[in-house]
């Protein structure tokens, strides 16, 4: 596994079908995933192989006294020891070894969802930051209008000097306002970029339209969904591991005999003759007892972890998709009722406040009240996308692009 190094720099604009491409190739949390997928292969092919033989060398009655000086009578002895197997120990380890290949490969795919999730929500972020700061922009530019209407206004001696410092203070809040928005894009931006694996946070412009709020999913459905989330699936092959590791503990009780099979040659009278033995270990003290019983201890723990993580998963969701409901629902009326509302009001207080029809404090209400209602809507808007992000992951929605993304580095491995 080639770990890909990161980028320096991102000099295009960057759309989210690119950021879910940059992530899938960069995220080191998905590449350590993939490595993790090779170490379950190592482990599958260990697991296949046969014990090795033993080659053994025996030298008897040699440097002993008369007859037997040196090696004039020495038995000379060469020949070769296997241990067999049996009782099903190798298919059971190639059992285990196959369910932790298939865990990995859930848990990568896993990883991948989660990382397209967060890259998503990372990437909405920034683009809301960058809405936040076009924000701050108007809303500074409309302090300015509104101070310069003060001011002409306390010139002409038609307004108390108080108006003129409070359009002070709303300009000045105005400023400060900015200045937050870009921490807020220089923190999302940092985000994402950690996300993408690219080392130069500041390139990344995020290009998305906001216009368009991403449709609800269906409740039943997003349920159903979880049957075939990698999550879970992972947790049916730890289950089904665990009862094969039952069945190894249980028959590594069965020892395994070694057979041995070997020439030997007599110096004394030159003449060879073949030798042949069987050992196994007597079963009396250790049956493996310890290990059975841990087994089937975890055959209990898996289960619950199983029954726990299921429990989760469907609370995860129905959460997700209740958040996703509601933030949409407020979302859509800020956008259609409130903020045309705010607008209206607000371009009713600058009319009436230039003709002399109302105060200053109804400008300046009415200027707070479209600001922070555009600001709640942008907030709400990023919880939309951060509960959208959760049931994507949920729902496995990403899942062809992960598969196409895997069949294109297989592809691109195979060639070189």
């Amino acid at each position: 596994m080639v770990f890909l190094q990161p980028h320096n720099a991102l000099a295009e604009t960057m759309n989210k079908q690119m950021a879910f491409q940059k992530a899938l190739q960069n995220n080191p949390s998905y590449v350590a995933a993939l490595a993790h997928i090779d170490m379950a292969d190592g482990e599958r092919l260990q697991a296949s192989l046969l014990p090795n033989p033993n080659a053994i060398l025996e030298v008897e009655n040699f440097a002993g006294d008369d007859e037997q000086e040196g090696f004039d009578g020495a038995e000379i002895t060469l020949g070769i020891e296997q241990t067999i197997e049996i009782g099903g120990k190798r298919q059971n380890r190639n059992d285990i070894s196959n369910f932790s290949y298939r865990i990995a490969q859930e848990q990568a795919k896993s990883s991948a969802l989660s990382v397209l999730a967060e890259t998503e929500y990372a990437f909405v972020r920034a683009g809301i930051a960058q809405d936040r700061i076009s924000l701050a922009n108007k809303r500074l530019a409309l302090a300015d209008k509104t101070h310069t209407i003060v001011k002409k206004r306390v010139g002409a001696a038609k307004a108390a000097d108080i108006q003129h410092t409070k359009a002070d203070i709303e300009k000045a809040a105005a400023e400060v306002e900015k200045r937050k928005a870009e921490k807020e894009l220089a923190i999302a931006q940092n985000d994402l970029a950690r996300l993408l694996g690219v080392v130069n946070a500041a390139d990344i412009d995020i290009e998305m339209d906001m216009g368009e709020l991403p449709n609800l999913p269906d409740k039943q459905n997003l349920l159903d969904a979880l049957d075939n989330s990698p999550q879970y699936k992972a947790q049916e092959f730890a289950k089904l591991q665990s009862r094969s590791a039952l069945s190894l503990a249980q028959s590594e009780s069965i020892p395994d005999p070694t057979f041995g099979l070997g020439v030997r040659r007599f110096n004394e009278n030159d003449s060879t003759a073949l030798v042949a033995g069987l050992s196994f270990p007597l079963p009396v003290l250790n049956r493996n007892q310890g290990g059975i019983k841990q087994a089937k201890a975890n055959i209990i723990k898996v289960d619950a972890e199983n029954y726990a993580a299921g429990l989760s998963l469907r609370q995860s969701a129905i959460q997700a998709w209740e958040n996703f409901a509601s933030s949409r629902e407020e979302t859509d009326n800020y956008q259609n009722r409130i903020i045309p509302s705010a607008q209206k009001a607000y371009s009713q207080a600058d009319d009436g406040y230039s003709r002399g029809a109302f105060t200053f404090l109804d400008l300046l209400d009415a200027q707070r009240t479209l600001y922070e209602v555009q600001e709640a809507k942008l907030d709400s808007l990023l919880s939309v996308y951060e509960a959208k992000a959760q049931t994507d992951f949920l729902m496995g929605t990403h899942s062809d692009l992960i598969a196409q993304y895997s069949q294109t580095q297989t592809k691109g491995q195979t060639n070189e």
